[in-house]
């Protein structure tokens, strides 16, 4: 290691987009992937910061896009130019009689030759070759270390646009189509997707930075008659935080359902409780019926009733529920009591 010499990380955009690596920018179709890169090509082309990130120079540069699925002259150039692309700084492959692949000797020439900042790859499933399972480790590694390579020999940042796979399951990394080595490869990954409740709102989260610390993740909308990107503000929230959000449909219950939950596991240090001392403190500290009820399901929370007459309803944290003599059989769940019925003295044994 002494004779290795230390190198600095150069950044296209930083910590988003470094030079001579490999970046993933991945969401369902229809979520303005391409929209964001037309935009980010158009950045590089006039020197201008992409959101509020400031380039590592402020010069024009020069960037390539090739796609294998919008038309070049109704979509991308349309795009770009609302972006306000300086469209000499930006080339492309009109006509190809064969597809081209990461290991294409054109590929190599392009950087060679024209000399990009940013080369943009959309999808990158296309360019895989389609002899290649992009589920096969071994395949897939050798074709985007090919890539990789060239990236870092000629100094280019280059994108990697991805579909997520179709099932909707797992986590940000793990939903990007293909093998794990796919997100291996990569040095930075960006995910994009719409913001819950919000019509035209959506998110550019950075789900993975090798480089350096995780950037911000930047909320933004797609509109061509104010530029094309609109920066609109940024957060702390992940792919996955907004996956949460989104699957109990409205973004404000949120909070109010993390609330709920570190309320109940912090009122039951034992791991059980009575329902109606758990209600009546939810009340007192201003967590709604709703929200309770909401936690409650998310956590698991398991429902008997004391043997006791009249019998009342403890509920328990998974985990927690070795038999206790004091218990009978669980309680199936068809509903709640409202607060101020419990408070004014009404059975909870109609309902768990």
């Amino acid at each position: 290691m002494s004779d290795v010499e230390e190198e600095e990380i150069t950044w296209l955009y930083q910590p988003y987009v470094p030079r001579g690596k490999v970046t993933i920018c991945a969401a369902y179709p229809g979520t303005g992937k391409t929209y964001l890169l037309c935009y980010m090509a158009a950045c590089v082309s006039t020197g201008r910061s992409f959101f509020n990130q400031v380039p590592f120079n402020a010069d024009p540069g020069r960037a390539i896009y090739l796609t294998a699925e919008d038309g070049i002259g109704d979509t991308i150039k349309k795009r770009l130019r609302i972006c306000g692309a300086n469209m000499d700084n930006i080339a492309t492959v009109i006509e190809q009689k064969t597809q081209l692949a990461f290991d294409s000797p054109e590929i190599e020439e392009f950087m060679r030759d024209y000399k990009p900042d940013l080369m943009i790859f959309d999808p990158f499933q296309a360019y895989i070759g389609e002899e290649v399972d992009m589920n096969a480790p071994n395949k897939t590694r050798d074709k985007l270390g090919l890539i990789s390579s060239l990236a870092e020999k000629y100094d280019v940042a280059v994108v990697l646009i991805c579909h997520f796979n179709k099932n909707g399951k797992g986590d940000a990394i793990t939903r990007v189509l293909g093998s794990t080595d796919i997100m291996g490869i990569c040095r930075s990954y960006i995910a994009l997707g719409p913001v819950p409740g919000e019509d035209d709102m959506k998110f550019m989260s950075h789900e993975k930075s090798s480089l350096a610390k995780r950037g911000k993740t930047i909320l933004f909308e797609i509109d061509p008659d104010k530029g094309g990107v609109v920066y609109l503000g940024e957060n702390s929230l992940t792919m996955d935080d907004y996956t949460a959000i989104r699957n109990k449909k409205r973004a404000r219950d949120a909070p109010a359902l993390e609330a709920a939950k570190q309320f109940i596991v912090n009122n039951m240090p034992e791991g059980r409780r009575l329902a109606k001392e758990l209600k009546t403190l939810a009340e007192a500290n201003k967590i709604s019926e709703k929200s309770l009820r909401n936690a409650r399901e998310e956590l698991g929370i398991i429902i008997r009733k004391t043997k006791e007459f009249p019998p009342r309803s403890i509920w328990i944290l998974p985990g927690h529920e070795e038999d206790q003599t004091e218990e009978t059989e669980p309680v199936p769940v068809q509903g709640e009591l409202p607060i101020d019925k419990l408070l004014n003295g009404a059975s909870t044994e109609e309902s768990p």
